[in-house]
């Protein structure tokens, strides 16, 4: 005969509420300080974020359930029940053992009592108790019932002494369809109780687990069965001082009986979200995510240790990346985030909704936001208007016995920057001060036949290429930003090497390498062939470039999104300077680029072409009120892709009876409806041999190409000394 698993009522408590449904989750905080269970497993964002237990069929093999208590009157998920004694649907439970572990299971989040671990399970109760003992032929009976109406879970918070028939648990564990959550039992013994000792047998096919009890401060009771040699399907929950339903009121029990159901209601919740899962699967997950406790590793106290349904529910191992074409890519989740960046070219909305399911190792279906970290936004800093010093402090010119003449020009100083900075969002200025350290060079030889070499790093390539490199440069500082060529952005911090060959009056032509000194993979790789004309008053240079990077346009991304591979770009800056008069010159530049498509990689399945473009002009006044000061007034707008497309296959759903993959496409088109463009007003002007003083505004407008950003604006004053 087997008997019930609890030890002896606490405290008896009546409630008058009457519940008049039971189908919208809604507790209160009261309810949920009540609910012993859900409150020592850390369960509520987990209640919060829908995770429920809907549809899945718990059976609970007890003493019946009191349909009048609050949480089980007119409850709809309460589904006819099964007198295994008598063939009967009379379920009354004379002991309240039953209506106990079922509160704690799925009483509901009403605002009544308490509320269990699988809330809306639906529960179908199967008396197998005749008094305080239920025989081996009642409880097959009710396994059997159990199986055949559709049960996923069911609880067994009975056991006997010596073993007892199984015949009923063998064919629930070979259709391997649902878990099977037993009771170790109260007798302080070094091994459980059956029917939870057959979890050992292979012929249980992994779909049962032992359930110990723990007291609320995770030390087993001490009338719990203990680990034995079911060890490696021995679970410890909450099974002391625990409140639930009792009667037409609650009441706080102790046992094993009330640290099975639990268990039961993880497996409902992880059944309910994934209901592909197989018995063997279930039971796997809860047991391979249980907190270790004891001994380290598997015990023959704790077992696996104490359920963690936070754990069980989150990916285990790996996420797999599925496309239409059979294609799979493996991450595992130990392996450290890769920043993702979208091109620079595109817009963050771009790459809004590009969600795609993921598969974790047991093949349990996430949804991943791919596109949410391809969609940040960038934000227009003090640092980036101010940019460098507006000369270098340590310069050294040199004439050679040959007639050359050699200039070094360097930076490696601690700035002491003192600015105000104002942004859209707030309008009171803000003190700012700023120390960095730089640390960049230019090296420049020029032979009397007019050959040129110039070399450098820091990302100094500007200062010797395009219209910075004619002898107008001097007179568009300021400006430079709008006029260079713009793949060049590309190779941050480069290195770069330079030779300039006169071809004859006014005109010169240039070849140039930058590489990349950034560690980030999506630097890139920049090689140029330029030529230009300049007559004194007026310049004219035509930049062309090819850039080779590891990803798109300044984008990179994990592998799965196709945008860790190398790409090349070929683009042509035309620039022109024009002297006004001997105080103000007038400048600027149009840029177009060619970005080939990317292969087909991870889910990216194709792409286009991708054509951008971009200008920028400015106008500098010098000897404003010092000698050899600046003004400069600038428009800029960066490189907008104007055409491209990336197409991906993404998995939408899955089936829920097998687990497969339905499959879709997104498609993110790369050409934003907007055009970002940044308004700049700056003043520089030197005090000393080392002291200067910049001043500058600016206003980006749609910044990110995007039409709905709110603008930025940045103000700030810097000064500059050398130490």
């Amino acid at each position: 005969m087997r008997k019930l698993h609890h030890l002896f009522l606490m405290t008896a408590l009546a409630s008058a509420c009457q519940l008049t449904a039971a189908q919208t989750f809604a507790p209160t905080t009261s309810e949920y300080n009540w609910s012993t269970t859900v409150n020592q497993l850390g369960m509520r964002n987990i209640h919060n974020q829908g995770i429920l237990g809907e549809g899945v069929i718990v059976a609970m093999l007890d003493t019946g359930l009191n349909l009048a208590n609050p949480e089980f009157s007119n409850n709809s998920r309460i589904l006819r029940g099964y007198n295994a004694v008598d063939g009967s649907s009379d379920i009354a439970d004379n002991l309240n053992h039953g209506t106990h572990t079922t509160g704690i299971l799925a009483a509901p989040g009403n605002g009544t009592g308490m509320y269990g671990v699988a809330p809306e399970a639906s529960v179908l109760m199967i008396k197998v108790f005749n008094g305080g003992t239920a025989a081996a032929s009642a409880i097959n009976r009710g396994i059997d019932y159990a199986a055949a109406n559709g049960a996923r879970v069911i609880n067994l918070s009975l056991g006997a002494t010596s073993p007892t028939g199984d015949a009923s648990l063998r064919a629930v564990a070979a259709a391997n369809n649902a878990v099977m959550v037993v009771a170790a039992g109260n007798d302080s013994a070094s091994n459980p109780n059956w029917p939870s000792r057959y979890a050992k047998e292979s012929w249980t096919n992994g779909t049962m687990i032992v359930v110990g009890a723990v007291d609320a401060n995770k030390r087993l009771a001490s009338f719990s069965n203990k680990a034995g040699d079911t060890a490696q399907f021995y679970l410890v929950a909450p099974g002391v001082n625990i409140i639930s339903s009792y009667g037409t009121g609650y009441a706080y029990l102790t046992g094993t009986s009330m640290a099975a159901p639990a268990v039961s209601g993880a497996a409902a919740l992880i059944t309910g979200y994934w209901p592909y899962l197989r018995a063997s699967q279930v039971a796997a997950i809860m047991l391979n995510t249980a907190d270790d406790l004891g001994a380290p590793g598997v015990d023959a106290v704790y077992g696996r240790g104490m359920l963690n349904v936070n754990r069980a529910l989150s990916p285990i191992g790996s996420y797999t990346y599925r496309t239409a074409n059979g294609g799979r890519t493996t991450v595992s989740l130990n392996t450290s985030g890769v920043m993702s960046t979208r091109p620079s070219v595109s817009t963050p909305s771009a790459f809004q909704g590009l969600k795609t399911e993921v598969f974790d190792e047991y093949g349990r279906n996430y949804t991943s936001d791919e596109g949410a970290a391809l969609s940040g936004r960038s934000v227009m800093t003090l640092n980036s208007v101010l940019g460098r010093p507006d000369r270098m402090l340590d310069a050294a010119e040199q004439v050679l016995s040959s007639g050359s003449r050699l200039t070094r020009l360097q930076s490696r100083q601690t700035e002491v920057q003192q600015s105000l900075r104002v942004s859209a969002h707030n309008q009171s200025g803000e003190p700012w001060n700023h120390v960095q350290h730089a640390d960049a060079s230019v090296v420049m030889l020029r032979q009397a036949s007019g050959l040129t070499f110039s070399a450098g790093d820091g990302g100094l390539s500007g200062m010797s290429l395009g219209l910075m490199g004619s002898s107008l440069a001097s007179r568009l500082s300021g400006t430079d930003s709008a006029l260079g060529n713009p793949l060049l952005g590309f190779a941050p911090s480069h290195q770069f090497a330079a030779m300039a060959m006169p071809l004859g009056r006014h005109w010169t032509g240039r070849v140039a390498a930058a590489r990349s000194k950034a560690y980030d993979a999506a630097a890139g790789d920049v090689n140029l062939v330029e030529l230009s004309y300049e007559n004194g008053t007026q310049a004219l240079n035509v930049s062309a470039g090819q850039l080779t990077e590891q990803g798109m346009l300044g984008g990179y991304s994990k592998r799965q999104l196709g945008l860790n591979q190398q790409t090349g770009t070929n683009g042509i800056t035309v620039s022109g300077a024009w002297a006004l008069n001997a105080k103000w010159m007038l400048t600027g530049a149009v840029s177009r680029t060619h970005t080939g498509a990317p292969s087909a990689s991870g889910m990216l399945m194709a792409g286009t072409d991708v054509r951008a473009d971009g200008y920028g002009i400015g106008l500098v006044r010098q000897d404003n009120w010092r000698a050899d000061d600046r003004l400069s007034f600038t428009l800029n707008a960066p490189l907008r892709a104007r055409s491209g497309t990336l197409t991906y296959s993404v998995v939408t759903g899955v089936n829920e009876a097998t687990g497969d993959p339905v499959y879709g496409t997104h498609t993110v088109n790369l050409s934003p409806t907007a055009r970002e463009w940044t308004a700049e007003t700056r003043y520089v002007t030197r005090l000393s041999a080392s002291t200067s003083v910049s001043a500058v505004a600016a206003l980006r407008v749609h910044p990110d190409h995007d039409g709905s950003a709110p603008s930025q604006l940045a103000m700030g004053v810097r000064f500059n000394q050398a130490f």
